[in-house]
């Protein structure tokens, strides 16, 4: 009996569960895999996801959901809740003074204060031209400064230059300097444990911005603070597109470093960089911004005739201020438009701008490195700039040396300086820095150093004409279909 019972009942009830069973387990994970990416897919909509890079994102998740869902959390995120609250704060603790600045420049500007940053008057402007001469004012800011050292990177490296800068701020630590280092951890991957430790030791504090191990954090891995910022006593900045690197920075000249330069600031404006740091720093030291009431009050006296405004764009903002503030450059400006850049991976609508303005006859110059950093990046671009070539943009490549500087000239009246290139990642992802200058002077500095670079360039036609610079067809198609998510 327990023999018939066992083959005719009790087998077929076990396979029926073990099927039963692998169809539920396998159609659950189905399922749920669909309801996450449906979330997902909600999430995207209400962070204003660029076209291409929200279908990208579609694709992934909901034909493969098991490996589109996992790798959204780690990198797919493009607004941080919580760091938006820290620079809510930051508002609020300087709300007295700004309600005291905007009564005055709005009724002068009424466009300057909605939705965009504060144009500042009575500011002194710097260039600092090259890596050496921005390493040597970058030293000689640490070693002068009185109280306070705020700097924040993208890299710290442990070569030479990144250990000669720790060295002096290790120094000034030792002597009563309150000095604050912030890090992106994924800049300064792997090469800052021994600088750090060094640093806490001598009393100055170290803060690594959004960890990389995507479980080490509450938002997306793929939120990198790309600014670049020193500020000395409160009164003084240094910014640009420099990281504390012998690519950029150093002490003697080097015939492969980057082409790069920085800016000092001096007056009101470095009270808008102050608050962009003191958010960013609050947020990954883990600290309340009401620690640093007096900084986020303080407004640095005027010092010249520049008038500068700053915009932060980021994660941290509801908007994309500095990608809109550069569309309106483009669609807005009469007559010459020259934009560098070392990448140039463009949203749909900046792209189509360029596009429409070139077919108005105006007069847009592009100039980029011949050969970049990053492989991928060269070859993404091809296909944007073979239309733009089209459209009657000039497209000029530097042929020495990778550049890395970000600057935008429109009719010798606007100049932007700053952290951002013209890709996707840092007009909608990464935290970025921008420096408008309004000021003639400042903007016949930054056009007589981006002139320098001109003979040294060869057009985009010559570059078509050498099989070995150009990438082959499907390599720009499908790395194309890659550039939302590069």
């Amino acid at each position: 009996m327990w023999n018939w019972l066992e083959t005719h009942l009790l087998e077929p009830f076990a396979s029926w569960m073990l099927a039963g069973g692998a169809f539920f387990f396998t159609n659950i994970f189905a399922i749920v895999g669909f309801v996450l990416g449906l979330l997902i897919i909600r999430r995207a909509f209400t962070e204003k996801r660029s076209p291409s890079n929200f279908f990208a994102w579609l694709m992934l998740v909901l034909f493969s959901p098991l490996i589109g869902v996992p790798l959204y959390f780690m990198f797919g995120g493009r607004k941080s809740r919580k760091n938006t609250r820290i620079k809510l704060e930051v508002a609020r603790e300087a709300q007295a003074l700004i309600n005291d600045e905007v009564g005055s420049a709005c009724a002068h500007d009424i466009m300057a204060c909605e939705g965009r940053g504060m144009v500042t008057h009575g500011n002194h402007f710097q260039l600092l031209a090259n890596g050496e001469i921005a390493f040597q004012r970058l030293c000689q800011e640490i070693e002068q400064a009185e109280h306070t050292i705020h700097i924040a990177t993208y890299i710290l490296s442990k070569d030479e230059t990144g250990l000669a800068i720790v060295d002096l701020l290790i120094k000034r630590a030792r002597e009563g300097v309150a000095v604050r280092l912030l890090l992106d951890s994924l800049g300064s991957w792997n090469q800052t444990r021994t600088s750090r430790h060094r640093l806490r030791q001598a009393g100055a504090e170290v803060a690594m911005f959004i960890p990389v191990l995507p479980l080490q954090t509450q938002t997306s891995s793929n939120l990198r603070n790309h600014r670049k910022i020193a500020i000395f006593d409160n009164t003084t900045a240094i910014t640009g597109g420099q990281n504390i690197d012998m690519r950029f920075l150093g002490a003697k000249p080097d015939a492969d470093r980057f082409v790069d330069f920085s800016v000092v600031t001096h007056g009101p404006a470095v009270a808008d960089l102050n608050r962009t740091f003191i958010a960013d720093w609050a947020f990954a030291a883990k600290q309340s911004p009401s620690l640093f009431k007096d900084i986020l009050r303080y407004r640095p006296d005027e010092a010249g005739d520049s008038t500068i405004e700053v915009i932060a764009s980021g994660p941290d903002m509801p908007d994309d201020p500095l990608w809109e503030q550069i569309l309106r450059i483009i669609q807005e400006f009469k007559q010459s438009l020259t934009i560098i850049t070392p990448y140039f991976i463009p949203d749909e609508v900046l792209f189509r701008s360029l596009i429409v303005k070139a077919h108005t006859g105006r007069h847009i110059r592009l100039l980029m490195p011949l050969k970049s950093n990053h492989r991928l990046a060269d070859i993404a671009r091809y296909t944007y700039l073979h239309q733009l070539h089209k459209a009657g943009v000039e497209i000029l490549l530097y042929k020495p040396r990778m550049i890395h500087a970000k600057l935008i000239l429109a009719d010798g009246q606007i100049g932007l300086i700053g952290s951002a290139n013209i890709d996707m990642r840092s007009l909608f992802v990464n935290y970025e820095i921008g420096l408008f200058h309004y000021s003639s002077k400042d903007i016949e500095q930054l056009t007589n150093w981006s002139n320098k670079l001109l003979a040294d360039c060869i057009t985009y036609e010559e570059a078509l004409k050498n099989s070995d610079l150009m990438p082959s067809k499907f390599a720009q198609d499908f790395v194309h279909l890659l550039a939302p998510l590069l």
